[in-house]
């Protein structure tokens, strides 16, 4: 449980950091991507939000990953032989100490705690929000003959097929549904559109269906769902949704050949639908993105695109610069720690096992490389029937045994003895740890020891 506990708290700091930093990499960009057209737009901030989700998991797992094979063969104390061998990256070798948090398990536990609940909370605000686009679609009434009369012609051959229903619970059109897509219009507005109007509204809504942007909004939003809250996802969540409008706009003027007369339809939707509510959250409206001015402008000013060669050098530039944020954010990633728990100096000094106030066994662990070497002195004990020492006391034999072999396993050091005995030392404080001797009856309990300064 602490491990799950440590690899999520590492997770939630590496997101924090890395998707920082990807995200004021896209800011940065921003103004040179703006030049291109917004189906390009649309795919490099699509592209930076899985950079975003990818990197802090890969970084966080391959880093446990490390350490996890670090502890299981690399903290042993038998002796080696030959030079030991050298990563091929030279700061991997000392990355983990660097790039080490410590936080007690109570913190990480509070954080990760705080951190689950948000993301509940926003799964409940998803569902809701599928919900609602699920009783939209169910109460949805086909269009009357009035607007059937005027659905242009070009939409009845799409190549994707598409119904177009109309509802009295909403005031702005939308697009919902990923195998069987639904343009929902508002029963009280269809009326006051004019036929250039409407063919506009429906060229804009099938395009988001041509594109099968419902699909792509709905993965990003359960994808982005653990970490929605951090301010760069939401920076990149809005560049998303922009563009996404941005590229919809482009196809519905090029379907009607005439961009100043659909700007014209835009404002004038917009002034039809001043008080719209956005109560369907997970459903695709002519308005998302907020940004209907920068839209407008858009398809009334004349301005030239990128050319091939300029979107060629932007790619390179885009990929050269979030590679090497890549191999930043790698190099950089944050391992979280329990405090002692998992600091393996704290295991070293010298251990009194105690019964009654007093000491029966001594235990000197000395930090040997990555592990330990040291001895124990030898001891008797009996056991009651709870499981509890009801009889501890040294041997005759007053030599201690060496210790031969010691591993980590999770926050707790096995030891070998050179007799065979074997043990596990758990950590309580800095002077107080538990014994649990491997292969003891079921219900013993753990044998005391303190840390002699």
């Amino acid at each position: 449980m602490s491990a799950i506990r440590e690899v999520l708290f590492s997770l939630l700091f590496n997101a924090i950091l890395q998707i920082g930093l990807f995200a004021v990499i896209a800011a940065a960009l921003s103004p040179f991507v703006g030049k291109a057209r917004a189906r390009y737009q649309h795919s490099f901030y699509l592209g930076v939000l899985l950079l975003c989700l990818a990197a802090p998991v890969t970084n966080t797992f391959w880093r446990t990953r490390v350490s996890v094979a670090t502890k299981s063969s690399s903290q042993e104390t038998q002796q080696q032989t030959g030079p030991p061998k050298r990563s091929f990256w030279p700061w991997e070798d000392h990355s983990s100490a660097r790039n080490s948090l410590e936080f007690g398990p109570g913190v990480q536990s509070a954080i990760v705690a705080i951190w689950g609940l948000i993301a509940l909370y926003q799964l409940i605000h998803l569902s809701r929000g599928s919900y609602r686009v699920h009783r939209l679609r169910k109460e949805a009434s086909p269009l009357s003959p009035a607007v059937q009369a005027v659905i242009p012609a070009w939409l009845k051959s799409a190549s994707h097929p598409v119904t177009l229903l109309e509802s009295t619970t909403i005031e702005v059109p939308v697009t919902v549904g990923v195998f069987r897509p639904v343009i929902v219009l508002p029963s009280n507005l269809t009326p006051r559109l004019g036929e250039h109007d409407l063919s506009a509204v429906i060229a804009h809504e099938y395009a988001h269906i041509q594109r099968r942007d419902f699909l792509v909004h709905v993965l990003c939003e359960v994808l982005t769902l653990p970490v929605f809250w951090h301010p760069g996802i939401r920076y990149l969540l809005s560049k998303v949704s922009q563009t996404r409008e941005l590229a919809c706009d482009e196809y519905a003027a090029v379907r009607l050949g005439k961009r100043r007369l659909y700007a014209q339809t835009l404002l004038r939707l917009a002034s039809l639908c001043l008080h719209a509510s956005h109560a369907n959250t997970m459903g695709l409206s002519i308005f998302d993105g907020d940004n209907l001015e920068d839209r407008i402008m858009k398809l009334t000013e004349k301005r030239n695109s990128l050319s091939r060669v300029g979107l060629v050098a932007l790619a390179l530039a885009a990929s050269i610069t979030f590679g090497s944020g890549a191999m930043l954010a790698r190099a950089t990633s944050l391992h979280a720690s329990s405090g002692s728990s998992n600091n393996s100096q704290a295991f070293a000094g010298t251990w009194h096992w105690m019964f009654k106030g007093r000491s029966f066994s001594t235990m000197i662990l000395t930090q040997d490389g990555t592990g330990f070497s040291g001895s124990v002195t030898g001891s008797k004990i009996a056991l009651d029937d709870q499981g509890y020492l009801s009889k501890a006391d040294p041997t005759d034999d007053s030599m201690p045994a060496p210790i031969t072999k010691t591993v980590m396993e999770g926050s707790a050091l096995h030891v070998t003895v050179g007799d065979g005995f074997e043990f596990l030392v758990t950590l309580k404080e800095d002077t107080h740890a538990e014994i649990h001797p491997v292969g003891a009856p079921a219900n013993m309990k753990p044998i005391p020891a303190e840390k002699v300064h």
